[in-house]
């Protein structure tokens, strides 16, 4: 396997003494909740009683930390935080985008060449085709025997946040078994075939997911539960998204259950099991365990933050994690870890939600939208007639060739589509990646969010900003995907059982985590890294 010396022959590294007055962990465990927004944490604070109220009260919470790029994506925010790096110079463009080079749509970790390992079923997943390295590198670099481990119900979450080499990522094949590829090693230790074994989630069929808390709570917190906008994937055939919730009679039980919590015990249950059986944190040198708690994406994107399923699911991850931080005492003890817990973007809340509540929002209509993008198309052919572009959805590649070929300018395809686009309700403008790369200022927060997505080479010619409270998801649900706040801000605290708890309303970034752990565990950090290393 290709290990982190190519980075010595290609760059130098900032010496990283740590300047810390925390003694170095023997295990940091890093927790990505997948679209937490920073008031899932502050909002239920008082009613929080298991694991998310240990961590604020052992913890270091940096309360104004934002990812600084601008497609707020799984893919791309699993980047910042695993490699202190903005994902348009590493690549990660989106969950899935436009390849030029194959000339198709592919996924962030897609790989051709790979098998998958521990199961029939599953799609082999690495990070294969990303050539820089990460924090899991570059503490292997430093100790060689360190060990790691992420953990994902997200193939990306688990292929991204351990760094190009992890000793070992696992993801949910939605089919009852948490698999790895043949990029990483040809079969599974034995210990994870034996969870994979003993995993009988076909036990939640005739689950019900029912509230954990009095009935007032929930409106005292959230809001009512029949909310117009949010999904309804419940028995009654009207439309009533209401609990309890369970399984309907034809859902597939093994890919459904990531949209409910249950499904986060089970992966901290894997967890744990790594810890027990790779003696994560107890031998000399430090270990890495990377958990990503995919399911709350599910659960977020189909009843909105302010939901009392979303708070529900809080409530219910609260206790699943402190039971995990009991039984990581007992196996390392609590003197020897580290927890980071952070998310890999924020979210918007229903539009529905907003508008009632007086701000602006809105759905794309897909309809106009797909209308628009037909008349674009036909007037660049009756014009040019020529193949000028690329269109992958409503992202323009340009075909430089035809370009230079028949002498067009390119300002005149942009007033094209510009033209058009922007007779769409919700859409702000359009951007031009040339424009933003001559961009030299970067004194807008948006602009500077744009920069740092965007790739020299493989990003889109041309893309689409949404206006504020607006995305494209339709009819029901919520997103995320745009620079601003709402789906860039997310939490970020640093727990130790001897930390007392402390507020910094100070500017952090998410790419400061990597070398912030890196520097506290006196690992070298790489100048290519664009995080600055928080003294904890």
């Amino acid at each position: 396997m290709i290990k982190y010396f190519l980075i010595l022959l290609f760059s130098f590294v900032i010496s990283s003494c740590s300047n810390s007055n925390t003694k170095a962990p023997k295990l940091v465990i890093t927790i990505v909740v997948d679209q937490m927004r920073p008031d899932l944490l502050s909002r239920f604070e008082k009613i929080y009683n298991g694991g998310f109220n240990w961590l604020i009260n052992h913890g270091k919470w940096y309360t104004n930390t934002h990812h600084e790029h601008s497609y707020t994506a799984t893919g791309p925010g699993h980047g910042a935080i695993g490699f202190g790096q903005y994902p348009g110079k590493i690549g990660i463009l989106g969950n899935s985008f436009y390849d030029k080079k194959l000339n198709k749509k592919v996924n962030c970790v897609e790989d051709p060449y790979a098998k998958v390992v521990g199961a029939e079923k599953g799609l082999a997943r690495s990070f294969q085709r990303y050539k820089t390295f990460g924090l899991g590198d570059w503490l292997q670099d430093k100790f060689p025997s360190s060990k790691v481990i992420s953990i994902g119900g997200k193939d990306r979450a688990a292929c991204i946040l351990g760094g190009k080499n992890p000793s070992l990522p696992l993801y949910y094949n939605r089919a009852g078994h948490f698999i790895t590829s043949s990029y990483y090693m040809d079969v599974l230790p034995k210990w994870v075939e034996n969870f994979n074994d003993s995993l009988d989630l076909f036990k939640y069929k005739d689950s019900i997911w029912s509230k954990s808390l009095d009935e007032k709570l929930y409106i005292d917190y959230s809001r009512k539960d029949f909310f117009s906008g949010e999904s309804d994937n419940y028995k009654n055939k009207s439309y009533s998204p209401i609990f309890p919730i369970s399984f309907d009679d034809n859902d597939d039980v093994m890919s459904s259950i990531m949209g409910f919590p249950w499904f986060e015990r089970e992966v901290l249950g894997l967890a744990e099991r790594a810890i027990i059986k790779e003696k994560l944190g107890q031998k000399e040198k430090p270990d890495l365990l990377f958990v990503g708690l995919s399911a709350m994406d599910w659960i977020i994107h189909d009843y909105g933050p302010f939901s009392q399923e979303v708070m529900d699911a809080c409530i219910k991850v609260d206790r699943y994690l402190m039971n995990f931080i009991d039984n990581v005492d007992s196996i390392v003890g609590l003197e020897n870890v580290l927890f980071v817990l952070t998310a890999d973007h924020g979210g918007l809340p229903l539009p529905e939600y907003l508008t009632e509540n007086g701000g602006n929002g809105g759905r794309i209509n897909g309809d106009h939208l797909r209308e628009a993008l037909e008349w674009i198309d036909q007037e660049s052919e009756e014009l040019y007639g020529a193949n000028l572009y690329h269109r992958s959805g409503s992202n323009f590649y340009l075909n430089n060739e035809n370009i230079k070929k028949y002498d067009v300018n390119i300002s005149d395809v942009y007033k094209l589509i510009e033209k058009y686009l922007l007779k769409v309700d919700g859409i702000s403008e359009i951007i031009s990646k040339q424009d933003i790369l001559k961009n030299q200022k970067n004194n807008n927060k948006i602009i500077s969010r744009i920069k740092n997505m965007v790739h020299p080479e493989n990003s889109p010619d041309f893309f689409v900003i949404l206006k504020r409270g607006y995305l494209y998801r339709s009819p029901h649900g919520t997103s995320h995907g745009t620079p601003y706040d709402y789906d860039t801000h997310v939490p970020l605290i640093f727990s130790k059982i001897d930390f007392k708890r402390e507020i910094n309303n100070s500017k952090r970034e998410t790419v400061d985590i990597a070398p912030s752990i890196a520097n506290l565990l006196g690992v070298d950090i790489p100048t290519y890294c664009d995080g600055k290393s928080i003294k904890l």
